[in-house]
């Protein structure tokens, strides 16, 4: 698995580079993936257990080389002012966060298409609609809060 390049920082780009990257960091160590996930859905202050430093400060040095613009500049306000270990895992929870923020243009777009789902119409028929529906729903969440099965 090659090393991903620099971000282009262009949100077109965004879900490539972040599987690209999380592809790697699985092959550096299996359990990247596990902890990458686990701090995008963490919410309030992140502490990284002993045992996971040396893991953060890595992700935390390869998004230093990895990032440019804006992206740099979230990853770089996260540092402690007093020089201590730096995060990795939550920068980057709040890279994802940036990143994959939809404007609220996009949010009613995605809510009236998930609220509103065509499975008739998907490439493969009526269970590939569906199964990508499910996929998609399950991709914008957070977006939707908590929707019952009684509503899906």
């Amino acid at each position: 698995v090659d090393k991903p390049g620099k971000y282009s920082g262009e949100r077109g780009d965004w879900r490539l580079w972040k599987a690209r990257a999380l592809g790697w960091l699985t092959a550096v160590h299996p359990d990247f993936g596990r902890f990458l996930a686990e701090a995008e859905g963490h919410q309030g202050d992140m502490n990284v257990p002993l045992s996971l430093r040396e893991m953060s400060s890595f992700l935390h040095t390869e998004l230093l080389t990895w990032l440019t613009g804006t992206q740099l500049a979230l990853v770089l306000r996260g540092l402690p002012l007093s020089g201590g270990a730096t995060n990795g895992f939550a920068a980057w929870r709040t890279l994802c966060e940036e990143e994959e923020r939809m404007d609220p243009a996009a949010q009613v777009a995605v809510l009236q298409e998930l609220l509103h789902p065509d499975f008739e119409s998907a490439e493969g028929g009526w269970r590939q609609g569906w199964v990508e529906w499910e996929a998609k729903l399950a991709r914008h969440a957070p977006l939707l809060g908590s929707l019952g099965d009684a509503v899906r």
